[in-house]
């Protein structure tokens, strides 16, 4: 599936209508109020009122009923595992495509049905209890609209979407900075001309609080691409988990350094050149921006102590970096990375056939919904031969809302506090024997060996799912 939701471009001019709002994060404290004892219950006072003889009644029995739902938190209406997208208004049709269809709004899977006597529009289906998706509604096969009716937004490189958050899913709070926080720096641009691309780059350094009082020295540096989105708080919110993680001690002070794919001087995005096993832009990162770093911070100069970190095609972009600098990049990030066959052929062989189990560490993360089978495709690769590596799946799509939720576990695990981080792995286990490989954020980990079945687990608090060495 091609990456960033290219089939959600018609969207765009949607997306960018909504983009004259205040760019705000999405919404930690919403709360979703039960309005029915089951599903089946709401399911029925749809029907009801659906069948009341009398137009005027019908409309103000629906009236009062989309007030609670909107008053409720309830729009779509979501239960145990199911839920309702809900439209009012005249349309020709009314579709809801999003994480769920992968964007397609001509799908006949997500064309919603339009309730007997009513401007009442419903899609019906069912998903994980604690899944989170983007969607956005499209009337008349071509008019891209936010759900009005629906406050929560998540944003996208394209400008907000609607949020759905089924009942159980559970707000990602990392990435909502604590009040009374010790907060650190963010730079402001920085360009770095490059002669292995015959172009300049732009760049910003967090450093973690205290750092301008001279005292934190040798700190892990984490280098990230797509980092103007990665650093945006409606975004990435990186900067607000590494603030958390900081102060809480579970992570010691890190510097990131945010590297920009737009040109400079004329915002083209050159993410699609740069991120795809392109040895010009390995190098400049390794052999121009890293001593750059390393010369104007304090930090630690080992690969050990390195961390390169990018999602979809910038997460092919950081197993591309393990696979050809491991000299340089001793972590490896990969969040939901685009399809290794179409965009990185032989890139997993390498992985294999090459000497770097002893000289990596990783993790991998990805959704279950629509964003693609490259992370479960990386993890089996590096259970075949034994990489100390961690690989998260969670109930979500393509998306930031999955990507930020998941950051703390990449820093605790890649990062982690000063006396928590091991050498790489010099054995692994071997073939299918992946410990604790996971099929779901919020869900226990479940049977052992290959890949779990989502079916198969039960929920429970949440977990980290790091695999033993």
């Amino acid at each position: 599936m091609i990456i960033r939701r290219l089939a959600a471009i018609g969207a765009l001019a949607a997306g960018l209508a909504g983009a004259a709002r205040a760019q705000a994060p999405p919404d930690p404290n919403y709360v979703r109020q039960p309005l029915f004892g089951s599903y089946a219950e709401f399911r029925g006072e749809i029907d009801r009122i659906a069948g009341v003889a009398d137009p005027m009644a019908r409309t103000a029995q629906l009236d009062a009923l989309w007030s609670q739902l909107r008053a409720a938190g309830q729009v779509p209406y979501a239960q145990g595992n199911r839920a309702a997208f809900l439209y009012r208004g005249a349309a020709s049709s009314v579709s809801f495509p999003g994480d769920v269809n992968g964007w397609n709004a001509s799908s006949s899977a997500v064309r919603a049905t339009q309730v007997a006597g009513t401007n009442l529009w419903m899609w019906e289906t069912t998903l994980p209890p604690d899944a989170r998706l983007d969607y956005k509604i499209v009337l008349g096969g071509s008019n891209w609209i936010l759900d009005p009716a629906n406050p929560l937004q998540m944003w996208s490189g394209f400008g907000p979407n609607s949020e759905l958050r089924m009942p159980d899913y559970q707000y990602p709070r990392d990435t909502v900075r604590a009040a009374g926080l010790a907060r650190g720096a963010l730079s402001p641009n920085v360009t770095l001309p490059s002669p292995q691309l015959g172009a300049s780059i732009n760049y910003r350094v967090y450093t973690p609080a205290g750092y301008a009082g001279g005292e934190l020295a040798n700190l892990p540096v984490v280098y990230v691409t797509d980092g103007h989105e990665y650093a945006a708080d409606h975004m990435g919110s990186m900067t607000a988990v590494l603030d958390n993680l900081i102060a809480d001690g579970r992570i010691r002070p890190t510097i990131a350094v945010f590297i920009d794919p737009r040109d400079p001087t004329t915002g083209q995005n050159r993410r699609a050149e740069h991120y795809v096993q392109n040895s010009r832009f390995a190098a400049f990162v390794a052999d121009s921006l890293v001593p750059a770093i390393d010369g104007e911070y304090r930090t630690d100069p080992a690969a050990a102590a390195r961390t390169i970190l990018g999602t979809s095609l910038g997460g092919l972009n950081s197993a591309y970096f393990g696979a050809h600098r491991p000299d340089v990049f001793g972590n490896i990030a990969v969040q939901s990375p685009a399809s290794f066959g179409s965009f990185a052929p032989g890139l997993l062989d390498a992985y294999r056939t090459q000497p770097l189990a002893d000289q990596l560490r990783l993790f991998v993360s990805a959704g279950t919904i629509n964003d693609g089978a490259g992370g479960r495709q990386f993890a089996a690769a590096l259970a075949e031969r034994g990489y100390d590596f961690a690989f998260i799946e969670s109930n979500e799509g393509h998306s930031w809302g999955q990507w930020r939720g998941l950051l703390d576990d990449m820093l605790v695990h890649l990062v982690g506090p000063a006396a928590a981080i091991p050498e790489p792995a010099t054995a692994g286990l071997a073939g299918a024997a992946m410990a604790s490989l996971a099929c779901g954020r919020r869900l226990a980990t479940c049977r052992r060996g290959g890949f779990a079945d989502p079916e198969s687990c039960k929920p429970a608090r949440p977990v980290r799912r790091v695999r033993a060495r």
